[in-house]
C-alpha cells in the first residue's frame, strides 16, 4: 500500500507541475510558446488528472471500511455436511487456495498469473484450520462467502469472486469441512495491489460486487440433473468471471485473453465430449485444454452436477459478435 500512495502523491504532484507548466504557457509572450506549450501541458495535465483519479477511486474502494453484516449461523458439522463441503472445497476452493490444485487448502500461487497482467500480489490465503480462520466465527466466514467484508469492515477477494451464489445449505458445508479439515501450518505474502490494478478496480472492471451489509437467504435447485441445477453450479462456479456475462466470451480484464464463446461451443458438443474434456483435460479433436481453463477442478464436479453443467451450457442460445 504504501508504494502504491507514493505513486499516487507522485501523480499528484505531476498533476500541479503540468498544470503550473501550461499556466506559465497559456500566458507566455511567445505565440508558439502559447499555442504548443499551453496544448501538450494540458493534455499532460488532463492525463495526469485522469490516471491519478482513476487509481484514487480504486485504492479508495479496495481499502475503505465496509459495513459488516449483523448474522448469527449454527454448523451441525454432521459427517454429511463436512463431506459435501469438502466436495465443495475441491471444486471451489482448491484452485486458488492450494499451489497444486489440491487439498488441503494451504494458501495459493500468485492470481496475477493466470491473468497475464502485472497485478502485483494477489495470493489466496491458507484456509486450514491453522491459517487465519482460526480467529474468526463460522458467522464471520459465512459473513465473507456471502459478501466478501471481514469483521473489521476490510474487504476481502471473495467480494469479486461469485461464491456469493453459493446457497445458504452448500456455504455452510464448506465452513463445515473448513473447521474440521487438517491443520497445515503456512502462510502466503499479503495482498499488495499493482497500480495497474488499482486503475481496473477504478474503472469498474475488477469490481466488487458482493460488499453488501445485508444478507439474504440463498437456496439452490434440487440436486439433478437439469438446466436449473447446472445454472447454479455455473454461477458460483465463475464461468461468467472468464467467459463473459452471457458467456460469449467477451470478458473484458483482467479476465485471461481468449476464453471462447460458450454459447456457440457448447452446442456443437456431446455429453462424451464434455464428460472427456472436463475428466481429461483432452477435447475430442485430441486438443489439449491450456490453463487458466480450470477442467482439473470441474471434473471434480460428480456426475450428476457435471451433467447438470452440461445441459445448461448445451441449451444456450448461441450469441454471435455483432459485424
Amino acid at each position: 500500500m504504501l508504494v502504491n500512495l507514493i505513486i499516487l502523491v507522485i501523480l499528484i504532484a505531476l498533476v500541479v507541475l503540468f498544470g503550473w507548466l501550461t499556466y506559465r504557457a497559456i500566458h507566455s509572450k511567445n505565440l508558439w510558446v502559447k499555442i504548443a506549450g499551453g496544448i501538450l501541458g494540458g493534455l499532460a495535465t488532463l492525463v495526469c488528472l485522469a490516471v491519478t483519479l482513476i487509481i484514487g477511486k480504486g485504492m479508495f474502494d479496495l481499502y475503505r471500511p465496509h459495513p459488516v453484516a449483523a448474522l448469527n449461523v449454527t454448523i451441525e458439522g454432521t459427517p454429511e455436511q463436512i463431506a459435501r463441503g469438502e466436495h465443495l472445497a475441491e471444486f471451489l476452493c482448491a484452485s486458488c487456495h492450494s499451489q497444486n490444485g489440491e487439498l488441503p487448502l494451504t494458501g495459493g500461487n500468485n492470481l496475477s498469473q493466470d491473468s497475464g497482467l502485472p497485478l502485483g500480489d494477489v495470493y489466496a490465503p491458507n484456509i486450514t484450520p491453522a491459517g487465519k480462520i482460526q480467529e474468526l466465527s463460522d458467522a464471520d466466514i459465512f459473513r465473507i462467502l456471502r459478501t466478501g467484508v471481514e469483521p473489521s469492515g476490510r474487504l476481502t477477494a471473495m467480494a469479486f469472486f461469485p461464491v456469493r451464489y453459493l446457497s445458504d445449505e452448500d456455504a455452510m458445508a464448506i465452513i463445515a469441512y473448513l473447521r474440521h479439515a487438517q491443520p497445515v501450518e503456512g502462510t502466503r505474502p499479503p495482498l499488495n495491489p499493482s497500480p495497474l490494478f488499482l486503475a481496473l478496480n477504478g474503472l469498474g472492471f475488477i469490481k466488487a460486487e458482493a460488499a453488501d451489509s445485508s444478507i439474504s437467504p440463498v437456496s439452490a435447485p434440487p440436486k439433478a440433473v437439469t438446466q436449473e441445477y447446472g445454472a447454479y453450479i455455473a454461477n458460483f462456479g465463475g464461468c461468467q468471471d472468464c467467459h463473459g456475462p452471457n458467456l460469449a466470451g467477451n470478458a473484458p480484464p483482467p479476465a485471461p485473453p481468449g476464453a471462447p464463446n460458450l454459447t456457440v461451443v457448447m452446442p456443437q458438443w456431446s455429453k462424451e465430449d464434455f464428460f472427456q474434456a472436463m475428466r481429461t483435460g483432452v477435447d475430442s479433436t485430441g486438443h489439449r485444454i491450456s490453463p487458466p481453463m480450470p477442467w482439473k477442478s470441474i471434473g471434480k464436479l460428480d456426475d450428476v452436477e457435471l451433467e447438470a453443467l452440461y445441459e445448461y451450457l448445451h441449451a444456450l442460445t448461441p450469441i454471435t459478435a455483432s459485424k
